[in-house]
């Protein structure tokens, strides 16, 4: 590692972003995540800020590229256009890392305390980059570790957030031993040793103590995935194909007698709620087996003499009005323009005419509450927390990554909605069109999966939970937490500076 460290600055941010990036799903390698910031640490150190601004864009640019290189395989777009979108993200993300290690470097400039607070700096510049329309907290260091059962169950407390600081602190304690007086190393070491193993003895004591609650109120759910591309969908000639696929596997599924049975997202290529006559077809069958419906659909409706459309998910039952739900979180570039305002012949482009919706909604199965959302959403811990927090005991994410063909964006995905069942301790359901469906359980572990370009369905019990968790209660606590840290550290080591 010493002989690593030598290299040259650009050299450095290369290794490190790499091997952040090769630490996320599905490669399996989320230990390199443990190490892969020392490279970094090592040129941050010692560099002005301005070089360190650059050495950290190398890094992310390098870190998202790997991460995200299933944005090339987009078949809804073309290979030019798909290309670019993610040399783009790609930049766009590495603006954080660079925002990062310029304000890292002249804190240890002024003050010699870079070190303690680059935990807390790491978690809230991931703050920062997941809010607001191009929020993305997809490349969250968290997600490099979710195949870490014990290790993930932490969320539980400190949300996504904790185990990123965990994770930076592992690299702040080896840069830290690798670079010590040999004199200094056993205690550091020591260290090292206790940060590492602690979370994961915390994480394998509260997995041998969780237990399913009011078994007496299981639901049983069927997830059917039909496995239609995204573009067999919409064709016209594959209309009713699509239809009675999707109607056989409805049948399919109540074979089984759940209390619901789930379409994945946009699931029909119709208005369903508006279109009268394949509704009435889709509620005959809920009439002949009394079993409701929850599917993602297209919506629109009128305001204003205009139209607007949404991503939505509908539960329909054998009559009556059907409640839904419309997407509150859009894809930039893909449901929306997010240039719009500043660039108005940029919606020539036609990327994207959905309309963000604005109402939580909670539906109603049996006795129990549940919420869903739609596939992007189920990145962002504070929509699904502000939904169980009005009073949702398990979660259903309906999804299509059929887009991405069978690239690592169907694994990462599905991987980030374990969080999500740990956050709040409640099964978490996931519907996609053509795949991976799972049912996941309040460990975060999968009950039963259906795998990437499988057809059929996959039916349990899953109990609903109507307690809190620490997460559900103070949410991203660890972040304002992290910014105190910050500026009071900061602050004093300025003023020691300065004297």
């Amino acid at each position: 590692m010493q002989g690593l460290l030598k290299r040259k600055s650009w050299e450095l941010a290369i290794i490190s972003g790499s091997m952040i990036g090769l630490s996320f799903p599905p490669f399996k390698l989320g230990f390199l995540a443990w190490i892969g910031l020392v490279p970094l640490i090592k040129t941050i150190i010692i560099e002005k800020p301005l070089q360190n601004a650059w050495s950290g864009f190398i890094a992310g640019f390098f870190m998202n590229l790997l991460a995200l290189h299933w944005l090339s395989f987009n078949i809804g777009a073309p290979k030019p256009f798909a290309i670019i979108s993610l040399l783009s993200a790609a930049i766009y993300l590495a603006l954080f890392w660079s925002f990062f290690c310029f304000v890292f470097s002249s804190i240890q400039s002024i003050s010699g305390k870079g070190l303690l607070i680059m935990p807390s700096l790491w978690v809230v510049m991931e703050f920062i980059m997941s809010i607001g329309p191009l929020g993305f907290p997809w490349v969250s260091l968290a997600t490099t570790q979710v195949d870490y059962l014990p290790i993930i169950q932490v969320v539980e407390w400190t949300g996504i957030y904790g185990i990123s600081f965990w994770v930076v602190t592992v690299n702040v304690i080896l840069y830290g031993l690798i670079n010590s007086h040999r004199s200094n190393r056993i205690p550091i070491f020591n260290t090292l040793l206790f940060t590492i193993v602690s979370i994961w003895l915390l994480g394998y004591l509260r997995l041998a103590t969780l237990s399913n609650q009011n078994d007496n109120k299981q639901i049983k759910v069927s997830i059917t995935q039909p496995n239609v591309g995204p573009h067999d969908k919409w064709e016209i000639k594959k209309r009713n194909w699509v239809f009675s696929r999707l109607d056989s596997l409805y049948m399919l599924a109540s074979e089984m007698e759940p209390d619901v049975i789930i379409w994945p997202e946009a699931a029909t290529p119709a208005f369903l709620t508006k279109n009268h006559s394949q509704l009435l077809k889709v509620r005959r069958n809920i009439r002949q087996s009394g079993i409701p419906l929850l599917t993602g659909t297209i919506d629109w409706s009128m305001d204003s003499n205009s139209r607007s459309y949404f991503n939505s998910v509908a539960l329909i039952g054998e009559e009556g009005e059907i409640p839904i739900y419309h997407k509150n979180q859009l894809v930039p570039i893909g449901e929306f323009n997010p240039f719009a305002r500043q660039l108005p012949s940029s919606q020539e482009l036609n990327l994207g005419n959905y309309t963000r919706g604005k109402e939580k909604t909670i539906f109603k199965i049996k006795e129990s509450y549940f919420a869903s959302i739609v596939c992007f959403e189920s990145v962002f811990p504070r929509i699904v927390r502000k939904l169980t927090n009005i009073g949702a005991q398990f979660l259903v994410i309906v999804v299509n990554d059929g887009w991405y063909g069978n690239s690592a964006e169907l694994y990462q995905h599905e991987a980030i909605a374990r969080f999500r069942a740990i956050e709040h301790r409640y099964p978490v359901i996931r519907s996609a069109n053509t795949g991976i469906s799972a049912i996941i359980d309040r460990s975060g572990q999968e009950i039963k999966t259906l795998g990437i370009g499988e057809t059929g369905v996959i039916t349990a019990s899953i109990v609903p939970f109507d307690g809190d968790t620490f997460y559900g209660r103070y949410g991203d606590w660890i972040v304002t937490v992290s910014l105190l840290s910050l500026l009071i550290i900061s602050f004093n080591g300025w003023r020691k500076g300065s004297l």
